[in-house]
């Protein structure tokens, strides 16, 4: 594959990971916002182990501070052999479909930064 099209899948990758990010952001400040402004709501906050398949340590930074700076979730700690992030979340009442959320939105687009081939 030519330098080019490396080059331009890693724009697309970029481009589409700054648009889920702002999708995320402003989802996510609606859903603090409920929260925030019905105080008698039972919100379920919880820490999740979220399983991390980047290959490379920007990658899994680049993870963490996306969720860090979502509203309403909070990275806490990197597994050692950066396979794991530790993640608070202030609403998961379903802890597993959280986590599965967030590697959704932003991991395969990460994995597609690092260069891996990933179909659409």
């Amino acid at each position: 594959m030519s330098a080019a099209l490396r080059a331009g899948r890693r724009l697309r990758a970029a481009v589409s990971l700054a648009g889920a990010f702002g999708y995320d952001l402003v989802a996510s400040s609606l859903a603090v916002t409920r929260i925030v402004l019905a105080p008698r709501r039972r919100n379920a906050p919880a820490i999740v182990v979220v399983p991390v398949d980047a290959r490379t340590d920007w990658g899994v930074a680049l993870f963490a501070y996306l969720v860090s700076l979502t509203p309403g979730s909070v990275a806490l700690h990197v597994s050692d052999d950066r396979r794991a992030l530790y993640v608070h979340f202030l609403d998961a009442p379903d802890a597993a479909a959280r986590a599965a959320g967030m590697k959704a939105l932003y991991e395969r687009r990460i994995r597609q930064l690092e260069g891996e081939e990933i179909d659409s």
